[in-house]
């Protein structure tokens, strides 16, 4: 019993400390903190985007310099070796093309179908 009345007279005690204490919480509810938190979500998401588009991690180096898979890709005929890789196949086993990156002049042509995507 005896131990149960200083529990609780602790508990008085921390209760009454607590609400004499001024602590600065952010208002969230204020659209300046959404905001933030806004165009905070929205930085990690781009650099996300940037880092699953364009970072290699380090596997490059692998593929570029150990294996020179660019020279099979590109063939013989464009400065590689072997007879080299459509863009049709390359696409077909899961080669990704950002669009964006294409000039305009080639995306054109490839619209009006005076490229030949099966030709290396």
């Amino acid at each position: 019993m005896n131990c149960m009345i200083k529990l609780g007279s602790l508990a008085a005690i921390v209760v009454a400390l607590a609400g004499s204490l001024a602590v600065a919480v952010p208002d969230r509810t204020t659209s300046a903190g959404a905001d933030g938190a806004l165009a905070n979500a929205t930085r990690m998401v781009e650099a996300g985007r940037d880092t699953f588009r364009y970072d290699t991690f380090g596997s490059e180096a692998f593929w570029t310099d150990a294996l020179q898979l660019q020279r099979a890709i590109a063939g013989a005929k464009n400065g590689g070796v072997g007879h080299g890789v459509s863009p049709s196949t390359a696409l077909a086993v899961g080669l990704k093309v950002d669009a964006d990156k294409i000039p305009a002049s080639v995306a054109q042509q490839i619209k009006a179908g005076k490229i030949d995507l099966k030709d290396p």
